[in-house]
C-alpha cells in the first residue's frame, strides 16, 4: 500500500519545495491541466467507455453524498453559530471533495489510469457541476459574492474544456481515431497525475493551519469520515462493493476539500483562511485516511 501510494508524497512533496525555493506556478500548471491533460483522458477514455447504468450510478452517488454533506454541515454550522460569512465557507468546504487533483491521483496509484473514468465522470459531472450551480448559490448566500462573480462562474460552465471534451467525446463515442491523434492523447494524458499532484504540493499553506483549527477539524470530519461511512452503508445496501467501479466512486466520497471549491470561495469574498486551511489539512489528512477507507473495502 505504502509503495503504491509513495509516487502521490514524491510529487507533492516536490511541488512544496518547489514553492518554497523558487515560486508557486500552480496556476499555470492548472491551465494546462484544465485545458489540455484533462480534455485529452475525457477524449480517451469517454469515447471509448462502454456506456450502463454504472455510470448513472456514480453520478446518484456523488449527489447523494453532497447532499448528505450539505444537512450534516448546515446542522454543525448552525451548532457552532457560525457568522454567515463563516457558515457558508465551512458548508462550500465540507460538501465539494478534491475528485479531481487528489482524486485522480490516488485512483491511479491505488488502481490504475483505466478506472480513473469513473472519477472523471463523478468529478465533472458530479463535484464540478454542483459546485459550479449549488455551490456558486451557497457562496452567494455568504453574502460575500463580488462584482463579476457571477459572469466568471457563468464562463466556466459553458467554457469548461474538460466539459467541452466530454461532450465531444460522447459525440464520436464508439468511433476509432487516427493512431497518431490517439498516441498524441495518450502523450498528453500522461501528464495529468504528476501535475495535479505537483499542483497540490504547491497549494499547501502550512505555516497558517493553527487558525480556524476547530473549524477545520470538524469540516474535515463531515466531508472525509462522517459522510463516507452514511455513504458506505447506503452503497452497501444498492450496490456489490467488490466492484472496482464502486471502490473508486467510494473512495471519491471520501476525497478531501476541493481546490476550486476554495478558489470560488475567495473569489467570492468568503472566509479565505479558513478556506485555505482546510484544504491544506485535507490534503494531509488523507495521506491516512484514503488508506485506511481503501484497506476498509478490501
Amino acid at each position: 500500500m505504502i509503495e503504491q501510494i509513495a509516487p502521490i508524497f514524491l510529487f507533492v512533496f516536490i511541488g512544496y519545495i518547489f514553492k518554497i525555493l523558487k515560486e508557486d506556478i500552480s496556476h499555470a500548471l492548472t491551465e494546462f491541466v484544465i485545458y489540455f491533460s484533462l480534455p485529452a483522458l475525457a477524449l480517451s477514455k469517454i469515447r471509448t467507455l462502454e456506456f450502463s447504468d454504472v455510470i448513472f450510478k456514480v453520478i446518484i452517488i456523488s449527489y447523494t453524498a453532497m447532499f448528505i454533506a450539505f444537512l450534516i454541515s448546515l446542522f454543525i454550522g448552525k451548532i457552532l453559530k457560525l457568522s454567515k460569512r463563516d457558515l457558508a465557507t465551512f458548508m462550500v468546504v465540507s460538501i465539494f471533495g478534491n475528485t479531481s487533483f487528489v482524486g485522480f491521483s490516488y485512483i491511479e496509484s491505488l488502481y490504475s489510469m483505466k478506472e480513473i473514468v469513473y472519477a472523471l465522470v463523478y468529478d465533472q459531472l458530479g463535484s464540478f457541476v454542483a459546485l459550479l450551480t449549488f455551490g456558486v448559490a451557497i457562496i452567494s448566500w455568504g453574502g460575500g459574492k463580488k462584482e463579476g462573480f457571477k459572469k466568471d462562474v457563468l464562463k466556466q460552465i459553458f467554457l469548461s474544456p474538460p466539459l467541452l471534451a466530454i461532450v465531444v467525446a460522447i459525440y464520436f463515442h464508439g468511433s476509432h481515431f487516427p493512431p497518431y491523434l490517439d498516441g498524441i492523447l495518450d502523450k498528453l494524458q500522461a501528464t495529468l497525475i504528476p501535475l495535479v499532484t505537483i499542483i497540490v504540493g504547491m497549494k499547501l499553506e502550512l505555516k497558517a493551519l493553527v487558525s480556524y483549527f476547530r473549524e477545520n477539524i470538524m469540516a474535515l470530519s463531515i466531508k472525509m469520515f462522517l459522510t463516507p461511512f452514511i455513504m458506505l452503508g447506503i452503497m452497501y445496501l444498492f450496490v456489490d462493493m467488490s466492484q472496482v467501479w464502486a471502490k473508486v466512486t467510494f473512495l471519491e466520497v471520501a476525497m478531501p476539500p476541493m481546490t476550486m471549491a476554495t478558489v470560488y470561495a475567495i473569489k467570492g469574498g468568503l472566509n479565505k483562511t479558513l478556506a485555505i486551511n482546510t484544504l491544506a489539512l485535507g490534503i494531509i489528512v488523507s495521506f491516512a485516511s484514503i488508506i485506511t477507507w481503501n484497506l476498509i473495502l478490501s
